[in-house]
């Protein structure tokens, strides 16, 4: 009311479309895919040597979304070598200084799973980071 110019419209629609397409799928089958995909990630990271996992290592209580550390080589340069390979993860602190601070991490590797993540994907992420490993050791 208060501001000149367009409301904006184009991203109430979009909003709309968005919740649409996601109430035609199913919000429990949404997070049921997720879970599944998490649990998937969580035993195949598992495998991975000198990988740590920050949170519950089995998908009870938690969400789409795996934070780790691989051994001694910096998340950015984790980032970066699986940016090469086009796995895509995220790097930093994500808004949580204080929890890496708490494990003695500079910052944490982060991949996230959703309605369209693929187990093939999740083996390119864990392929990825054997390549990390071999660049690294």
């Amino acid at each position: 009311r208060f501001e000149a110019g367009t409301p904006p419209i184009a991203e109430a629609v979009a909003l709309g479309a968005a919740v649409d397409y996601l109430s035609g799928i199913g919000m429990k089958a949404i997070q049921w895919h997720e879970k599944e995909l998490t649990a998937y990630a969580l035993d195949a990271l598992a495998t991975v040597p000198g990988l740590r996992i920050f949170g519950p290592t089995v998908p009870v209580g938690r969400g789409g979304t795996i934070s780790f550390a691989l051994g001694d080589v910096h998340p950015h340069d984790v980032g970066q070598v699986l940016d090469a390979l086009g796995v895509q993860v995220r790097v930093g602190h994500h808004c949580a200084r204080p929890v890496c601070t708490r494990f003695g991490v500079p910052a944490t590797t982060r991949a996230s799973f959703y309605l369209y993540t693929t187990t093939e994907e999740i083996d390119a992420l864990v392929a990825g980071l054997e390549q990390v490993r071999k660049v690294f050791n």
